[in-house]
């Protein structure tokens, strides 16, 4: 009988020790992903991004009509580049997945891929450039850190959704 005993209590401490090590590892796991998620980062909404430059920088009725006509401008810019950028990235994957691949045709897709990424960037530095000249001093340093912590709290402006419900990434920070 106390043989059973014992072996009851070790497999009681042995789970019990499992158990707190899964719960220690899930903990910091969760820890983990709120350090790189850093709280303090400003989440730019992109269906509601000039109501959110309105509330953030104190817009004037003036500035709110020349920030939703650069919105809009950017955003279809942005929208037809990012998806020339997703065809041409499952090309890419099509051409990798051939059975004999040709490394001409991978060159020259990332070649295209660089250029979209080029003129995407040159087109969300525009878009900053002709908020930043329709804002007063303070609100373009307020600008300034909207958009220094967009790039450093991920990569992508996001652009509102099509009508089909899908989700485009900018692919670019500001």
């Amino acid at each position: 009988m106390a043989t059973k005993n014992t072996y009851i209590w070790i497999i009681a401490i042995l789970a019990a020790t499992n158990i707190s090590m899964g719960v220690s590892f899930w903990l910091h796991k969760h820890q983990e992903k709120a350090v790189v998620e850093k709280p303090d980062s400003v989440e730019m909404p992109s269906e509601q991004r000039t109501r959110f430059f309105r509330e953030e920088l104190n817009l004037t009725p003036d500035q709110v009509d020349k920030f939703r006509s650069l919105n809009r401008s950017y955003n279809r810019s942005a929208r037809k580049i990012s998806t020339q950028l997703e065809t041409l990235r499952l090309e890419m994957l099509n051409e990798m997945a051939l059975s004999n691949p040709s490394q001409t045709n991978l060159d020259s897709i990332a070649q295209e891929i660089g250029t979209l990424h080029t003129q995407l960037k040159i087109l969300t530095g525009s878009y900053y450039l002709n908020m930043k000249n329709e804002c007063d001093s303070v609100q373009q340093l307020r600008l300034k850190e909207i958009f220094l912590s967009v790039s450093q709290s991920k990569e992508d402006l996001s652009l509102p959704q099509q009508r089909g419900g899908k989700r485009f990434q900018g692919g670019h920070s500001p």
